[in-house]
């Protein structure tokens, strides 16, 4: 198992994803027990609409798309130990965490009008923006002007305009 985690160049495949997710989870955790116990006081009225609900249950499925690709992505090429840089890649230098800051956990807002879940995306995203700096240091060791190049295209959470 511990050799699917390492890719040929030497990273690990877990990188920081664990401590983002550790600061995420009481969050997370907030948001589920509160719809789960149906609380009221996370409810904002004007965003009981149906086509609020509608809009987050496409955005879930958009975000869910971009999360599985980037993750199928990843999976098959990071063991190779070469620099991913195409597909979902092109579009974020963390397409995974993105997936969950942009799409997934603001859709669970929308959709189950619970602002809690948004909570968590911008928890998330501090997070990520912090935390991924050591996975870049790494990054840049192992591929050094080719990352720089890419880090000038692609932001860590969406491309650059």
């Amino acid at each position: 198992m511990k050799q699917y985690l390492i890719s040929s160049s030497g990273l690990d495949a877990r990188g920081v994803g664990p401590r983002i997710m550790l600061r995420t989870f009481p969050f997370l955790l907030a948001a589920v027990a509160t719809e789960l116990s149906q609380a009221s006081f996370i409810r904002l009225t004007f965003f009981q609409h149906p086509i609020i609900q509608s809009s987050g249950f496409i955005l879930l499925a958009a975000g869910l798309a971009f999360f599985l690709a980037s993750l199928i992505q990843f999976s098959r090429n990071f063991p190779k130990g070469q620099l991913i840089c195409t597909g979902m890649y092109a579009c974020s230098r963390n397409p995974i965490y993105a997936s969950w800051i942009l799409f997934i956990l603001p859709s669970l807002w929308l959709f189950l009008n619970n602002w809690l879940f948004l909570l968590s995306a911008v928890v998330m995203c501090v997070a990520t923006i912090i935390l991924v700096k050591e996975e870049e240091a790494s990054l840049l060791e192992v591929f050094g002007d080719q990352y720089e190049r890419y880090k000038g295209k692609v932001g860590r959470i969406t491309r650059k305009l």
